[in-house]
């Protein structure tokens, strides 16, 4: 590992680009240290330890076992979702690619969790794969079901346009409680099989269920099993059968939909045929928490406990997906912003379709605005994000932004949120920057307390106190300037800074950082270096 230091030069075209200081936002080292205050009064709102989540992808990012990573990484909750979940049969581990991979039917899954070949035609192995990676690192599952109508039936390879579902290359799912004899592929006895294996969501089973994925795209992604965009009072009422028959099995497991992506997803079910029968709403979010609140007032019994969506950053040309293209580090720095800053508009077709501010619909910031849609339609569900990517492993911008998302999920009391792609690189250490132990044993704190500051956008900054009331500051540096600051406690007790851990250019991992000890004082002189990410563990006397 190197550990000279890197010229200002080389740390900028390793984080991607010399747009950065540019952007506006850099304070300079020479500039007066900005001030910062920690609430240490506060009671503390909870941080909900599932914000640490990851997908399974086994071996698809060609990177290794998604578990090993999820381990290194400190990952509390996995979810087994995306694309070939939406038709996995269950029955022999077939699943349906769609658009990524030649709408083919094939035994991706089992070879993606490396199944044994001689273990792959045991019903539902590749769950039960999952199951047991998530269990050898201490995690909770989340478990993905069908709900577009069709299973792959087969493994034989590409289907045809005129294979299409109904044919024989596909099995028809059925909600019913009652299995019947004959093809289709009954999901309630596939979750009574679950439980009866390994307990309940109460009992260390599956802790929760997603009512399939991104329905909005189904046209577009299985275009083999749905051929016509989808009603929102059909998919509505094809979630709440399902979320009753999940519920009725395993009334501890939690229900997430609608899993949808996208702004147009968000808004109008993608432009849904009867859109214009739930636009009072606002919403097609909106709608389906408020059918979900009727129908469980009805029943008595709460049929939806995260409204789930998924979150892919974008700019102006595009998404940031995986990207690893240095001209584009600054809108991925940026992009964390957009969940709950209410004083930025990112520039993308995102906050064109959306708006930004305040007013009806969903205006970005996204966090804020899910939160009111929640109190207004069904008060008590969680938020959950079952889907996010802020770049690509290879790229410090991305392990800074996805350090700055996990603050913002923590302090916006996000209940759920997944990394999708693997945990590697620079992404793997913004996970570690919140999950590894310092020196005492301790993880960042779990309670979460406000923080005044003036230090501007390009220092983000959170702070937790946990168990004992020692108290955590991590400071994220998204400028080409090392940024000094000032911080003291609102009650004004001394502080005392007892360990530092975290990440950089020249730190390629995160680790503790020697030397970093103070005796306490009611005013805590700090420097974040530039383009970094700190944990300060802090004792106030």
């Amino acid at each position: 590992m190197n550990r000279r230091p890197m010229s200002r030069r080389a740390m900028v075209a390793l984080l991607g680009g010399g747009g950065l200081a540019a952007g506006g936002f850099a304070r300079a080292a020479e500039h007066a240290p900005a001030t910062i205050r920690i609430d240490d009064r506060a009671a503390g709102a909870p941080i909900d330890p599932f914000i640490y989540g990851s997908n399974e992808l086994g071996t698809m990012d060609g990177e290794g076992p998604s578990v090993d990573f999820d381990r290194r990484a400190g990952v509390t909750v996995r979810r087994l979702g995306g694309n070939l979940m939406t038709a996995y049969n269950w029955r022999d581990n077939a699943a349906n690619s769609g658009k990524d991979y030649q709408h083919a039917n094939s035994d991706a899954l089992l070879r993606f969790l490396d199944v044994p070949k001689e273990d792959r035609d045991r019903p539902g192995e590749v769950v039960e794969i999952f199951l047991a990676n998530s269990r050898k690192i201490g995690a909770r599952s989340l478990l993905t079901l069908p709900l577009a109508g069709y299973v792959a039936a087969d493994f034989n390879g590409a289907v045809a346009p005129n294979e299409a579902a109904p044919s024989p290359r596909f099995a028809a799912v059925d909600w019913s409680e009652r299995e019947e004899a004959g093809g289709a592929v009954n999901i309630p006895a596939f979750v009574a099989r679950l439980v009866a294996e390994h307990g309940g969501a109460a009992s260390g089973g599956v802790r929760g269920y997603y009512l399939d994925n991104e329905p909005g795209l189904w046209t577009r992604t299985h275009p083999r099993i749905v051929k016509s965009p989808p009603t929102i009072k059909s998919f509505i009422e094809k979630s709440l059968r399902a979320a009753a028959a999940i519920k009725k099995i395993d009334s501890g497991a939690w229900v997430l939909g609608p899993t949808s992506w996208g702004a147009p997803e968000f808004l109008t079910f993608q432009n849904a045929p009867d859109w214009a029968d739930y636009k009072a709403h606002g919403s097609f979010l909106a709608a389906y928490l408020a059918a979900f609140r009727a129908e469980s007032e009805r029943r008595g019994l709460r049929l939806l406990d995260c409204l789930d969506v998924h979150w892919y950053p974008q700019i102006g040309s595009g998404d940031l997906y995986r990207n690893e293209n240095p001209a584009l580090a600054p809108a991925v720095l940026d992009a964390p912003r957009s969940l709950d800053d209410a004083t930025y508009c990112e520039k993308s077709w995102v906050a064109d379709t959306l708006g930004c501010g305040t007013g009806s619909g969903l205006p970005l910031p996204l966090l804020p605005s899910l939160r009111r849609i929640v109190e207004k339609n069904f008060p008590g569900v969680g938020l959950s994000i079952g889907e996010y990517n802020f770049g690509g492993p290879g790229q410090l911008s991305s392990g800074l932004a996805v350090a700055d998302a996990l603050g913002r999920f923590g302090r916006a009391g996000v209940k759920i949120a997944a990394h999708w792609g693997d945990l590697a690189g620079w992404i793997g250490e913004a996970f570690r920057l919140y999950r590894m132990k310092d020196a005492d044993g301790r993880l960042f704190g779990a309670h979460s307390l406000p923080v005044e500051s003036n230090a501007g956008p390009g220092l983000s900054l959170f702070s937790a106190h946990g168990e004992k009331g020692e108290i955590d500051l991590i400071a994220i540096n998204k400028t080409a300037q090392p940024v000094a600051f000032d911080l003291r406690c609102g009650s004004n007790r001394p502080l005392a800074l007892r360990a530092t851990l975290g990440f950089d250019a020249s730190r390629r991992s995160c680790r503790a950082i020697d030397g970093q000890g103070s005796e306490p004082s009611a005013l805590l002189r700090l420097v974040t270096p530039e383009f970094s990410a700190r944990r300060y563990a802090l004792n106030a006397e």
